[in-house]
């Protein structure tokens, strides 16, 4: 009986010790991916060992990593170093199961930049005994981006909106506006004015305003126009129509209101 536990005993060890390796038999490094990992605010840089069969294995290795975004910008440099126990069983519609390393990044410790998709460059070794070339994967779409600036008119600000004849037709005082600049996916950039129709009546027709948005060159962005539809003298408003893709993140811009020109 206790020659029958110590074989099991070995068998198991066996299999324990086939996920591990020592990183002078590691061979090959393949199957990076890098994402960013919502539940905790952080990164992950994926990428599998395998030996000189091509079979995925773990190993105690350091890792030098610097993410460089799509506008040139190194928003991280640093080393990780990886035990064994960093590795596990991870599955993907594309590769399917594969034995992989989790690098662990934090988000704070990747600064925001002005886009946020770029590149993950990475070199895996151990001391002398191993060293691979410099590896790269993608960060698409999750990389954190700057924040952007917009300054307004002066408020309140009277507009006139003219008639076909030249004639005052109504009275747009604007009282306040703001911004929200959303970085999911495409950046964008909302705008909110507020205010209230002074003169004129519910049927004018011609409560329309015009916009502009520089940026910080005193390049025109965008422009358009904004349209108030039903307000008799007296109401007020609160309008969010104006919506601007391609927006630059870290830019600093200019919003200017003026009267519609027929």
């Amino acid at each position: 009986m206790k020659r029958f536990f110590l074989m099991w005993w070995l068998v198991i060890a066996l299999l324990l010790s086939g996920c591990g390796l020592s990183a002078s038999r590691v061979e090959t490094l393949k199957s990076c991916s890098f994402q960013y990992n919502e539940g905790t605010n952080d990164y992950s840089l994926f990428f599998g060992l395998t030996d000189k069969n091509d079979k995925f294995r773990s190993a105690g290795v350091d890792v030098d990593i610097r993410i460089v975004n799509d506008e040139n910008e190194e928003v991280y440099t640093g080393t990780k170093s990886v035990s064994p126990d960093d590795f596990g069983c991870y599955t993907s519609w594309a590769a399917g199961e594969q034995y992989l390393a989790n690098v662990r990044i934090p988000a704070a410790e990747i600064r925001a930049g002005k886009s946020e998709s770029g590149k993950v460059y990475f070199t895996v070794y151990k001391g002398n005994a191993i060293r691979f070339d410099e590896a790269n994967c993608d960060a698409l779409c999750c990389l954190p981006i700057e924040e952007v600036q917009v300054t307004f008119d002066s408020f309140p600000l009277d507009l006139k909106m003219k008639d076909f004849m030249g004639g005052t037709a109504s009275v747009i005082q604007i009282q306040g506006a703001e911004f929200k600049f959303d970085k999911d996916y495409i950046p964008k950039l909302t705008v909110t004015i507020t205010g209230e129709k002074k003169s004129g009546s519910r049927d004018s027709g011609y409560d329309m305003i015009s916009y502009k948005l520089y940026d910080s060159a005193g390049y025109l962005v965008d422009s358009g126009n904004i349209y108030l539809s039903s307000l008799s003298a007296g109401d007020k408003f609160k309008d969010n129509s104006v919506v601007i893709y391609d927006i630059t993140p870290g830019e600093s811009y200019t919003f200017r209101l003026s009267e519609y020109s027929w």
